[in-house]
This record gives structure tokens, C-alpha cells and sequence, in this order.
């Protein structure tokens, strides 16, 4: 695609593209939001116009710039984002779906739509936006989104589905900003009209920044949104953990007063209640009696206890001190796995020393630091204990005889206070010392690792011992949140861009169509303008041309008629009336062609079609030039290859005018040589016959640079022609509108200074030679005829006057045609000669009047005007005249209409 003036330019912007590429990509990152997706992926854009513009050439660096972004080479900190690859094979499979997406919608460009801000159809602006921005972008979501459940540990193919749209909803409207942009500012090819960048570019910015605010605007009120129900839902964590740790605190205390209305506890009834409790209580790991003696009575003790269980029974751990009481396990429950501490002194432990030491000195339960408990039970891990003091009256006042204790697990309590919605929905860290590891933890690492938003923290007191609870919001939890929303977000986001560029496109497509247009009207303009300027010029010398035909005629009419005047010689007369009549003729003929080049122009020529005889065409053609051709001193021939015993169908008289035009101008040009006539027949189909008429000269010559213009009206080979040999210029321009008129074809071979070969071709149908019109009266006396003549010309009244008179008919002359109409009922004619153009009435209104009372047949009316066209002839007929007479008037075409309408009458 050659848009760039140089090679070097072209290199420049070949670099710029794929840097673009990954520069944009990690720009846009910053945009993520849900920690993972990019609400508008402008490198797909660049992909696509990049290898719009450089083919597959673009596909190597397009796919390295892929892969180096997916393997983030330059930042580590992209690792987090779940749709970006992070190993090898992820980001080969990635890149492989870029080129691919891109290659197609270039294809789809280049092969079928073309360029997206010159499309030639609307219609390719609807496929642009649903098939190239839309539906190809489908390729590189899937393709990528597949790569990450292949290889990516940390993607959840939970949410596949999810992320393919988003991943298409990105490129989809990264392809439909970034494309129109780029395109706007590359150059433009030498056919196709330019058109501003700066709307487009200036639409599409304004696009960009809404879709990137407007996502940013989102998210940070879905955040907050997520977060103010997250507070909501820490409260109902903290009131959750209250719950149950004062569960823990009832349950001990419920054990106690049991012991307490108990005077002899016996073991029985330690178990039926114990078992009660463990049955409630999952989270209690075992609950016991802990009875309360003075060392100098522990082997009392031994012994009681020994019987209780019907073993011997040791008291193991040692006083801390020599004046500890001991506090032995007399009673635990459940018994199963938990027999060997029976007999344990619990003073022996100085972690137990404390809270045991502070139990006495109220009746409320006491805890102990969190403990690494491991017994024979499968039951292991973090655990705390409350020990609730048991009094017995003594001489008026109390003191401790034991103490119920409890062993709870924290992880149980800790997984019922805390659903798995909650759990999902926080990263937890609880502790005893904000200084020392959490006891507790929902994730593997580190709460400051953990992918968290916002740090939330509250206390649990209980027992006399706190618990520091942190929660972080889970990234996880705030891109699944509101997810429909952010969706239809997107969509109306993709919606939105589509219909604004869509009328960006057709925006550009009219303007482009207006330039294109204002480009041609202006390249017509200035063609008219030269051709004007060249028709003025044709027609200036024209009217000098015209001028010289027209004067040199009448300059013969007028000097002879001035002779005449004086010579009383009836031979010099006749001779002077002889070209009197000669030059009238010449004159004639001008005003004819330029009435038949007018009425060609107009469409109103009508072509015939009646049977004629060729031969008898040529024979007259012959009689015509013979002579002339003799007088030059040139040679003239006819060479025809017709039969004599065909007749062809067509309009005899234009074929003949077309003849005159050509066989006039080869002897008008030749001086010495030949002018010969080759006629060629050969058949063309059972009733038609192709006819070639070669007129070929030795003459003057035409050059070749004037045989394109030799035909156009008003024109000769050159300005020096008329002046030399006369003429108008309309005849071969006349001939060959003739030719196209009737099917036909005139061309020309022409030498300078060699002669020119004029060729007519046409197609003629065929038909059986004609019979001659019989006439069964040869003694015609039109003499007879009674004739009304209407002129109001007094010399044209003198000169059918006398071609009348010359017939022997003496007419009967009215000036106008209501003196026609008025003679006419008052007398019998046979014959009306009515001229059209009278004052008082016209002969059109004088002729209508007659028809009132006289029909045609009854009163034959010649029309004798100088109107000739076809519409005047119409009109003519139309009111009622028979005929069409033309000034001026030829007398062998006025004896032979009224020898017409006297054979009528003689019959």
C-alpha cells in the first residue's frame, strides 16, 4: 500500500506502530480495573491498521511486541494482572491470536470493504463496525482466554466466559477508535479525495476519554459501593465471633454451676452433662473437673480417684512451687483419648499458672493464651482454655474446691463464625500479638502479600484475653461484584462508540462525496469552459465562414440583377438568369444544412424508412459530379459491386445527403488525381445487406491531430480551409449525425498532402424492386384549375402570380386570411395556395375557419411557408391543411402538386 512518499518514511512509521503497540499496551494497564480488565485494548487497532497498511510484512514484529508485553520483560508488577500471560507458551498462544485477528480484519479491509474513512457504499460502514470490529475480535479473546486456562494457575476458569467478553468488548473498541485515527493520519493515495484528521482524530480522542473515565468512574463507585458493604459485613464477622466466644465462655460456666449445685459430683453426672454440652458445642475439644487439694492429701486423692476408674491412677506434673496447692484432672469428657490426662496437675504448667491464679478472684471464666495443642486425638492445632472457679462454703466464707475448664478449637469456632461467603470475600489475619504470626489465616501468604484493597481491624475481648482481627478486601470479590453491571457498562459502551464513529463515517463519506463532486464539477466546469470557449471560437469562425458563403451567393444574385436591369440581351440575360439561379440554389443549400445541423440537435430529425433504388441513387450522384470533376481536370469513378434486381428499405434522400456531403468535399479538396467511389455489398442475413461506400481522394489530406475534430459542427481542418475552398463546416458533421441516426458509421484514413479515404458503412434491409407509379391520364390540363391564392407579400404575390401564369392558371389573390375565408363562401375553388404568416389572420386560423364548412376533400388547402420544421408541419396538418409547400418556391414542385390535385379533380 504505497502511502508514503519515501521508503525511509515509510520505515519510520513501520517502527513507530509496533512501539506503539507495546507502549500503549502497558500504558493501559494503569486503566484495569477489577485488577484484570482493560475496558479499551487500543493495540488491537494498531494491529489491524499495521498490517492494513504493511500486509503480512507487519506480522513478525506485531507478534514479538505480543509476546514481549504477555512475558511484561520491563514490568514485573503486570504478573498480577490474571489477563496477561506470564509464562512462554501463554503468551506465544496470545500473540499467535493478535496476528491472526489483525491479518483478518486487514484482509477483510483490503480485499472486500476497502478503506474505512473513504468507503465507497454505506452499507460497508454497518459491515466495518459488526464484522471487522466486532465480530473478528472475537478470535484473540477466545484464543487468549483459552491460553490462560491452559497455563495460567492463577486464572479461575470460573469466570472463562466472563473474561472472553470483556477481552472482545476491549478490542472491539480498541479496533473501532484507534483504526479510524491512524487512518486519518496517514497520506492519502494520488485517487482519493483528502478530508480533514482532525474531526476524526478529535471525535475518537473524545471517545477514548470518555470510555477510560467513565470505567474509572464506575469502578471507584462500585468500589466504594463494595466496600461500604464490606464494613457491614466485618460488623457482622465481629458480632459472629463475639457469638461464639461467649458461647465458649456459657458453656464453661453452665459446666460450673452444674458442679456447683452438686454437693458429691459424682462421675455420672459429670458425663451426662458434659456430653450435652459436647453434643451443642462442636468447637468444645473436651471439657473437665479439675479438682482443687493440698499436696499433703494427694494420696487421699490417688486413692479416690483410682477407684472411681479402676486402675491405678498417678498424679503427674510437679508444683511449680512448694506451697502450690494441687489442681488435678479428676473428670474429662469426652474420656476417649483424653484418658491419660487424667491425674494431670495443671499448676505444673506455667501457662496455665496465670489465668488459673486470676480465675480466683471472681466467678467470671478465664482464658488462656492461644496453646499448640496436641493430644492422642486426631484433633489438633491452636486452641485456648477457660477456667471457671467452683466455691465451697467454709466456715462462713468461700473458698475454690476446683474449677471447670474447657478446651475450645479456634479453628472451629473460627470457620462457624465465619461463613465461606465471608471468608471469600476477606483475606483474614487473626492475632494475639500484632507483633508475633496471626494464629489464624484464610491464604497462604502474608496479609500484606495477600491481593487485598482496603486493611479493616477490630477486637475480641473475652475471658481476659484479645484477639486483633484484620481483614483486606479480596481483589477476587470486588471484580465479581456487580459484574452484570460492569457488563452492560461495556456494552453500552461498544454500542455508544459504534453509533457515534457510524456517523463520523457517513460524515466523512459526504464530505468526501461533496469534495469529489465540487472536484468534478469543476474539472466539468473548466471542460465546458474550454469546449465553450472552443465552440465560441468555432462559431466566430463560424460566422466569418457564413458570412463569405452567404454574401458571395447574393453578391451574384444582386450584381447580376443589377446587370440585368441594363442589358436588353435576351442570350446575356438568360445567362445572368442563370446564375441568378445558381447562386439562389447555393444559398439555399447553406440555410439547409444549418436548419437540418439545428433540427439534428433538437432530435427532431426523422429518419424514413421506405424502398428505394440505390442504383438509381448513384446514377444521380454520378450525373451530379461527372461534370464538376471534369471541369477540375481530375479523374472521377464509380466502382459498385450492386445488384441491379435489389432494392433496400431506408431513407433514400439522407443517405444521398450524406453522399453529396462526402463526394462534394473530395472534389472541393482535389486539384489533381482522382476522386473514386467503391461500393461494396455483401450480405449480412436472409433480407439485409451491409453496405460499404468508400469516397477516396487524392486530395489535400487531413492530419491526424485534426481527425478527431473534423466531425464536430462549425469545423474544418483548419482556419486557412474555408478561406481557400469555402464552405461552413457543417457537412461532414451532418453526415455523420445522419450515419449514427440511421445505425450507420462514417470513418476516416487520412495522409497529409496524400489524400483521404471517407468510409460509410451501413446495414440496409432488403425487398423486391418497386413498380413505378402508373398515371392513366398523361393529358393532365391543370390549366384548369380555379385557384385562391392568399399572400400578403406583394413580391411574393408577383412570383407565384406568375409561376401560375406560367402553368396557364390565373389565380384569384386575397392579402390575408380573412378575406380568404370571407371569398371562399362566396365563391367555388378548386385548389387554396395559403400562406401561414398574414395580418388580420394568419393562414393556421384562416384554414381552421374553412374546415368549419369545407373539408379537405371538398377544398383542397396547400400549406406556402417558409416554416419548415416538423412541428410546423405538424401544426399544419393538424388544423387542416392537405400540404406543405416551402419557400422558396421551386416551380416542378408546384406543377407537380397541383398536377396532383388536378388528376383528382378530373376523376
Amino acid at each position: 500500500m504505497k502511502n508514503f512518499n519515501s521508503k525511509y518514511h515509510s520505515i519510520i512509521f513501520y517502527t513507530l506502530f509496533v512501539l506503539a503497540y507495546f507502549f500503549v499496551g502497558i500504558t493501559l494497564t494503569k486503566l484495569a480495573f477489577n485488577s484484570q480488565t482493560i475496558p479499551i485494548w487500543l493495540p488491537a487497532g494498531i494491529a489491524l491498521v499495521g498490517c492494513y497498511i504493511w500486509w503480512w510484512r507487519f506480522i513478525p514484529p506485531l507478534f514479538i511486541a505480543a509476546m514481549a508485553f504477555n512475558l511484561n520483560i520491563f514490568d514485573s508488577s503486570l504478573h498480577e494482572m490474571v489477563l496477561i500471560g506470564s509464562s512462554f507458551n501463554e503468551a506465544m498462544y496470545i500473540a499467535f491470536g493478535v496476528v491472526i485477528q489483525a491479518i483478518v480484519g486487514a484482509a477483510l479491509l483490503k480485499c472486500w470493504l476497502g478503506h474505512p474513512l473513504h468507503f465507497k457504499k454505506r452499507k460497508n460502514i454497518v459491515y466495518f463496525i459488526v464484522v471487522v470490529a466486532i465480530l473478528v475480535s472475537l478470535i484473540s479473546a477466545n484464543l487468549g482466554v483459552f491460553a490462560l486456562s491452559q497455563f495460567n494457575s492463577a486464572y479461575s476458569v470460573d469466570n472463562h466466559w466472563q473474561n472472553v467478553i470483556y477481552w472482545w468488548l476491549g478490542d472491539t473498541l480498541g479496533v473501532l477508535i484507534a483504526t479510524p485515527s491512524l487512518l486519518s493520519l496517514l497520506p492519502l493515495k494520488s485517487n482519493q479525495h483528502s478530508i480533514s484528521a482532525l474531526p476524526t482524530i478529535a471525535v475518537c480522542s473524545v471517545l477514548f476519554i470518555s470510555v477510560a473515565v467513565t470505567t474509572q468512574l464506575y469502578e471507584q463507585e462500585n468500589r466504594k459501593n463494595t466496600i461500604k458493604i464490606a464494613e457491614r459485613e466485618v460488623h457482622v464477622i465481629e458480632n459472629s465471633l463475639y457469638r461464639y466466644t461467649n458461647r465458649s465462655i456459657i458453656a464453661v460456666q453452665s459446666l460450673a454451676s452444674q458442679v456447683q449445685s452438686s454437693s458429691t459430683l459424682s462421675q455420672q453426672d459429670f458425663y451426662s452433662y458434659a456430653d450435652q454440652l459436647l453434643e451443642q458445642h462442636s468447637f468444645i475439644k473436651t471439657l473437665s473437673w479439675n479438682e482443687k487439694i493440698p499436696q499433703n492429701k494427694h494420696q487421699d486423692f490417688i486413692k479416690e480417684i483410682s477407684s472411681i476408674y479402676h486402675s491405678s491412677i498417678e498424679i503427674v506434673g510437679e508444683p511449680l512451687e512448694k506451697d502450690d496447692p494441687l489442681i488435678i484432672v479428676k473428670y474429662i469428657a469426652p474420656f476417649s483419648g483424653n484418658q491419660k490426662v487424667i491425674g494431670f496437675n495443671i499448676l505444673s504448667n506455667s501457662d496455665l499458672k496465670g489465668p488459673l491464679l486470676k480465675s480466683n478472684t471472681g466467678h467470671l471464666p478465664v482464658g488462656t493464651k492461644i496453646i499448640q495443642l496436641l493430644t492422642q486425638s486426631k484433633v489438633s492445632g491452636p486452641t485456648y482454655l477457660l477456667f471457671t472457679p467452683v466455691y465451697s462454703q467454709n466456715e462462713n466464707r468461700e473458698t475454690v474446691k476446683g474449677y471447670a475448664t474447657g478446651v475450645f478449637l479456634i479453628h472451629s469456632i473460627i470457620e462457624q463464625a465465619i461463613s465461606k461467603q465471608q471468608s471469600e470475600m476477606f483475606s483474614i489475619d487473626i492475632y494475639e500479638d500484632i507483633n508475633k504470626p496471626p494464629f489464624y489465616n484464610n491464604y497462604a501468604e502474608n496479609l500484606d502479600q495477600a491481593k487485598g484493597s482496603r486493611i479493616m481491624s477490630f477486637n475480641i475481648n473475652f475471658g481476659g484475653q484479645q484477639w486483633i482481627v484484620k481483614l483486606a478486601l479480596k481483589e477476587s470479590f470486588l471484580a465479581q461484584h456487580n459484574n452484570q453491571f460492569t457488563l452492560l457498562l461495556l456494552v453500552l459502551q461498544v454500542a455508544v462508540c459504534s453509533l457515534i464513529l457510524m456517523v463520523l463515517f457517513l460524515f466523512n463519506q459526504q464530505q468526501i462525496e461533496l469534495t469529489r463532486q465540487v472536484t468534478e464539477r469543476t474539472h466539468s466546469l473548466a471542460q465546458a469552459k474550454k469546449q465553450s470557449d472552443l465552440a465560441n471560437q468555432a462559431k466566430s469562425q463560424f460566422l466569418a465562414n457564413m458570412s463569405h458563403e452567404i454574401r458571395t451567393p447574393l453578391n451574384a444574385v444582386i450584381g447580376f440583377s443589377s446587370l440585368a436591369r441594363k442589358d436588353d440581351s435576351a442570350t446575356t440575360l438568360i445567362g445572368y438568369l442563370d446564375k441568378i439561379n445558381s447562386s439562389s440554389k447555393s444559398l439555399l443549400g447553406l440555410i439547409n444544412d444549418i436548419l437540418d445541423i439545428s433540427k439534428i440537435e433538437s432530435q427532431r430529425l426523422v429518419i424514413e424508412y421506405i424502398p428505394f433504388d440505390f442504383n438509381a441513387l448513384i446514377q444521380r450522384i454520378n450525373n451530379m459530379f461527372e461534370q464538376s470533376a471534369s471541369n477540375k481536370g481530375i479523374d472521377w469513378k464509380i466502382n459498385s459491386s450492386l445488384q441491379g434486381n435489389v432494392w433496400f428499405i431506408g431513407d433514400s434522400m439522407r443517405i444521398e445527403q450524406i453522399l453529396l456531403n462526402l463526394c462534394s468535399n473530395a472534389i472541393k479538396f482535389t486539384s489533381k488525381g482522382s476522386v473514386t467511389v467503391n461500393i461494396e455489398a455483401k450480405l449480412s442475413a436472409s433480407n439485409k445487406t451491409q453496405l460499404t461506400i468508400s469516397v477516396i481522394d487524392t486530395g489535400i489530406g487531413i492530419k491526424e491531430s485534426q481527425h478527431k475534430n473534423l466531425f464536430n459542427a462549425f469545423t474544418q481542418a483548419d482556419s486557412s480551409t474555408s478561406r481557400q475552398f469555402g464552405g461552413t463546416g457543417l457537412g461532414l458533421t451532418i453526415a455523420k449525425e445522419l450515419s449514427q441516426l440511421m445505425n450507420a458509421e462514417i470513418t476516416l484514413q487520412s495522409e497529409l498532402n496524400k489524400g483521404s479515404t471517407f468510409t460509410l458503412s451501413i446495414e440496409l434491409a432488403t425487398t423486391a424492386p418497386q413498380a413505378p407509379p402508373v398515371v392513366e391520364n398523361t393529358n393532365i390540363n391543370i390549366a384548369s384549375l380555379k385557384i385562391l391564392v392568399a399572400e400578403d407579400n406583394p413580391v411574393n404575390q408577383m412570383v407565384i402570380k406568375a409561376m401560375l401564369s406560367s402553368l396557364g392558371i390565373v389565380p384569384h389573390l386575397v392579402e390575408n386570411g380573412e378575406m380568404a375565408v370571407d371569398i371562399i363562401k362566396q365563391q367555388n375553388f378548386d385548389l387554396v395556395l395559403m400562406d401561414c404568416q398574414m395580418p388580420v389572420m394568419d393562414g393556421y386560423r384562416a384554414t381552421a375557419l374553412i374546415r368549419q364548412f369545407k373539408t379537405d376533400k371538398e377544398l383542397p388547402i396547400i400549406a406556402l411557408t417558409a416554416d419548415v420544421m416538423p412541428e410546423d408541419k405538424a401544426h399544419a396538418q393538424a388544423v387542416g391543411f392537405n400540404q406543405h409547400l416551402a419557400k422558396p418556391l421551386e416551380l416542378s414542385k408546384l406543377s407537380e402538386c397541383l398536377t396532383q390535385y388536378a388528376v383528382v379533380n378530373e376523376q
